[in-house]
C-alpha cells in the first residue's frame, strides 16, 4: 500500500482551497504571417494579460514559439500559448472581452490551420 502525507503551508491556506484551470492552445501560422501575428499579440492581447494578471484573474500565462519536441510542416510556425486562472468564470470572461475578440478575428484570419486546444483544471502544480 502506497500512501502520501500531504503537508499544508499553514502561512497561506487560502492558496490550497481551489484548483485553478489550465489552457494550452498550439497555434500555427505561415512564415510569412508569424511576425504580424506578434505584432499583433504584443500590442493588443499582452496588456489584456497584464490587466487581468493584475486583477488576479490569470495565475500564469505565455506565447512560446516551438523550437523542439516535434518537427513543424515546412513554412509554419508554431506557438504555445499557456494560461492558467483561477477558474472558468475567469476564462470565460477573458474570452468574452471585446478586445480579444476583436484581436481573435485577426489572428484567426493569418492561421495556416484550426488550433488545438486543451484546458482542464490543474491536477497538480509547484
Amino acid at each position: 500500500m502506497i500512501s502520501f502525507l500531504i503537508v499544508r503551508d499553514k502561512r497561506n491556506l487560502a492558496k490550497y482551497d481551489f484548483m485553478s484551470q489550465t489552457n494550452t492552445i498550439i497555434l500555427r501560422f505561415p512564415e510569412s504571417k508569424a511576425a504580424e501575428f506578434e505584432r499583433l499579440f504584443k500590442a493588443e492581447v499582452l496588456p489584456l494579460w497584464r490587466k487581468f494578471k493584475s486583477e488576479g484573474k490569470f495565475l500564469a500565462a505565455s506565447l512560446t514559439p516551438i523550437q523542439g519536441g516535434m518537427t513543424p510542416r515546412k513554412g509554419v510556425r508554431h506557438y504555445i500559448l499557456h494560461v492558467e486562472v483561477p477558474g472558468m468564470a475567469e476564462h470565460e470572461e477573458f474570452d468574452s472581452n471585446l478586445l480579444f475578440t476583436e484581436f481573435l478575428a485577426k489572428a484567426q484570419a493569418m492561421q495556416a490551420e484550426d488550433p488545438l486546444v486543451w484546458f482542464g483544471e490543474t491536477l497538480f502544480q509547484v
